[in-house]
């Protein structure tokens, strides 16, 4: 086994592992992940959404939104 593949598999499972976001607007709010085009809507203020992790860097940017640990 290549020195790598164990960081690699640990790679993947934590790509597939979604993560939450919380919207803390006014209204309500879409927003599109930069890394896999999918959109996300957050229908009113506190609207929590699964987000892929892959795009968790791009939404970070989005005023209003917070990713938020699970409880």
């Amino acid at each position: 086994m290549a020195c790598c593949e164990g960081k690699r598999a640990a790679t993947r499972v934590a790509a597939s592992r979604p993560l939450i976001f919380e919207y803390r607007g006014k209204t309500s709010l879409t927003a599109v992940g930069a890394a896999t085009r999918r959109v996300y809507w957050f229908g009113a203020p506190g609207a929590r959404v699964k987000v892929d992790a892959r795009d968790a860097e791009s939404l970070a940017g989005v005023p209003h939104l917070t990713e938020v640990k699970p409880t």
